[in-house]
């Protein structure tokens, strides 16, 4: 049986070194193993899940070597968050609910995550914080690694969509309509869904228009080409608040024995790399409009 060859990324330009290199070779051999058996892209999604709660919950002891191991089996999980989609795309089965199970895992895995950091830093008092103080240090965290993960993921499913000719696997908040049935788990998905659509739309509101205006036929070859040439030390830029950087703090700061220096960082450096590559991405836009480069696309909701 021969299998397709273009599934082990979602397109070079916008994937990390490591991920080119690395997880995607390695997940698309399990999706190879994996793709004549029944089990689905939504069960390996769930495996990857699994072994990232058991990884988070790794974190909680003051042991390197079970932190060490904690790193570990995060690495393990993303093998298997990686060969979820690669699994899909080799059956021609991917799906916006897929792709919505892989995104609530993803968040689900580091909720742990800082939920036993968190327990482990009040239960040790290994901080010159009190108790209020640290469960705001995890949560501004824990917001903040949610939010760089949301900006990062849309630059670089914008730069598909806008670059690679509508490639990609970018949403609307118009495209996720939160219906009233088939049942209470799907409903819940599909609010958690929409709320993270809607988070990158707010954020980045000059880069929505412009999607908006080439799904109504405002496009061409030149408007990708000098998309894609502007844009994309910016989306590469993204690697340092995506999810594989995540792994390095862990092994830097939680494994030595300093657990609060993984929030820290999260909280501060990352959020300004943030800021950065927010207002780096958003003003090219509105530079791409008002030099031309952007012909079919008005100024109107892009200034």
């Amino acid at each position: 049986m021969t299998l397709p060859t273009d599934s082990a990324h979602k397109g070079a330009e916008i994937e990390e070194w490591i991920d080119l290199h690395f997880f995607r070779p390695i997940g698309i051999r399990i999706a190879r193993v994996l793709y004549p058996t029944r089990i689905s892209p939504d069960q390996v999604t769930l495996i990857a899940l699994v072994i990232g709660l058991a990884a988070g919950h790794l974190m909680f002891y003051r042991s390197a070597w079970l932190n060490a191991a904690g790193v570990g089996l995060f690495i393990i999980s993303d093998f298997f968050d990686s060969a979820d989609g690669q699994l899909a795309r080799l059956r021609g089965t991917s799906t916006r609910f897929g792709r919505m199970l892989d995104g609530i895992s993803d968040n689900a895995r580091f909720v742990n995550l800082y939920l036993h950091l968190a327990a482990r830093i009040l239960l040790t008092r290994a901080t010159p914080l009190g108790m209020l103080e640290t469960v705001a240090l995890v949560l501004l965290a824990g917001l903040s690694h949610s939010m760089q993960s949301t900006i990062a993921d849309f630059i670089r499913q914008v730069y598909l969509f806008v670059a690679d000719g509508g490639e990609g696997e970018l949403d609307l908040p118009e495209d996720v309509a939160v219906t009233s049935g088939p049942g209470l788990f799907d409903r819940l998905q599909i609010g958690i869904y929409r709320g993270y659509v809607e988070r990158q739309a707010t954020a980045c509101p000059r880069s929505i228009a412009v999607v908006r205006r080439i799904r109504q036929g405002g496009s061409s070859e030149e408007v990708a080409a000098r998309w894609g040439h502007v844009q994309l030390g910016t989306v590469r830029a993204c690697a340092l608040i995506g999810q594989n950087i995540r792994f390095l703090l862990l092994a830097l700061t939680v494994v030595p024995g300093w657990p609060e220096g993984f929030l820290w960082i999260t909280l501060v450096p990352l959020n300004l790399v943030l800021l950065v590559l927010l207002r780096r991405h958003e003003s090219r836009v509105t530079e791409l409009a008002r030099t031309g480069d952007l012909p079919s696309i008005p100024l109107a909701g892009v200034a």
